[in-house]
This record gives structure tokens, sequence and C-alpha cells, in this order.
């Protein structure tokens, strides 16, 4: 109800203030990365990702409201709001992969280093080898996370060019907008250059018929 009672502006201006405070909170996360401080970023990322998610439900309401002639540019913002809410939501779920994949390695280093004994050749080999088991899991989990970011990177990419391609067609339907509208004028010029010349004609053919008539009535009073 406190979203709906809020204007299409004001909530407008809200999701893109929380969208720029969902990207500082994912860099600082991403600073913070494998330690608590860093997880309190990412939630409060998501909260404000949550938060977006209801403003965008009650935009798409209020534009149907909107009036003719604003409703189209309204629909484009909203748009926006919404492939930038998509880009930041799947590189909040990156980040989250990563913290988790740390946190966890943190913790399983933690644990075989408590739960190793300093006694006997073989049980230390076979510490050596359980340490190698995590680390060959944590390139693991490093190689894993370094493919999401990638896909993430050329999701974005071709979100990008989706939308650049929306803007070159509405310039070209600009463009021959005014061509077309350049026609028309080109036309009327003519005419009326046309319509000008007539006149001029007109007017020339005008004052030589006075003329005649003057000269002849002249000739005639004098006779």
């Amino acid at each position: 109800l406190a979203k709906m009672s809020l204007g299409l502006d004001e909530q407008h201006r809200n999701a893109r203030k929380l969208s720029m405070q969902v990207e500082q909170a994912l860099q600082a996360a991403s600073v913070k990365s494998g330690s608590s401080e860093g997880m309190e970023h990412l939630k409060t990322a998501k909260g404000n990702l949550d938060t977006i998610r209801g403003l965008l439900t009650s935009m798409d309401q209020l534009v149907g409201s909107e009036p003719a002639h604003k409703k189209d540019m309204w629909k484009q913002k909203v748009k926006n709001v919404r492939d930038e809410f998509g880009s930041l939501n799947r590189a909040w779920e990156t980040e989250n992969r990563k913290q988790g994949g740390k946190m966890e390695e943190e913790a399983e280093r933690e644990a075989l280093l408590r739960g190793r004994p300093d006694h006997g050749a073989g049980v230390g080999a076979g510490a050596g080898d359980a340490v190698m088991d995590v680390e060959s899991q944590q390139a693991y989990k490093r190689s894993a996370a370094g493919v999401d970011e990638l896909e993430q990177r050329g999701m974005s990419i071709l979100s990008n060019l989706a939308s650049q391609k929306d803007r070159l067609k509405g310039a070209r339907k600009k463009l021959l907008d005014v061509m077309n509208v350049l026609g028309v004028s080109n036309s009327l010029i003519r005419v009326i250059e046309k319509r000008q010349t007539t006149d001029l004609l007109l007017m020339f053919a005008g004052m030589v018929a006075t003329v005649v008539i003057l000269v002849v009535v002249w000739f005639y009073f004098r006779g």
C-alpha cells in the first residue's frame, strides 16, 4: 500500500537509488570476500533487490494508468530499471556463490587443521592427501566461479547490445519520419514558388493592360 501511494516518478527515483546502493554493496562484498562483513554487504544488497522487485511490480501497474503520450516513455524507463535489476541480481548470485565457497573453504581448512594429529608418518601422509583434496576442491570452485563470472559478463554484453539495437531502431524511425516531413516541405516550397511566379506574371499582365487602357482613353478624349 505504501508503494502504491507513491507516484510513478518517485518510485522510479527510489528504484534507481536502490540500484546504485546494490552496486556499491556488491563492490564492498567483493573487497571483503569470504568474511562476515562481506556476507553482511550481500544481505544488504539482497534486501535492496527485493525492494526493487516490489517497486517494479508497482510501477508496471501504474504505467497502465498514465496518459497515452507518456505511456511509451514510462514503459521504456521501467524496462531499463528491470534490465538493470536483472543484471544486478545475476551479479549478486555470482558473488553469493563466491562468498559461500570461500567461507566453506575456510571452514574445511580449519576443521582439517583442528583434526590433524601430529604423530605418525602414515597419518601425516593421510593428512597431506586430505589437504590436497581440499585444495583441489577449492581450485575447482574457483574455476566454477570464474566461469559464472564470464557467463554473467557475456549476458550483460548481450543485454546491452539488445538495448542498443532497440535505440537504433527508434533513431532510424525518427530519421525516416523527418525525411518524410522534409519531402512534404520541399513539395510545398515548389508549389509556393510556382504560385509566386504565376502571381508575378499576372501582376505584370495587369500593369500592361492598365497602361494600354489609359493610353486608349487618353487618345479617345484627345481626339
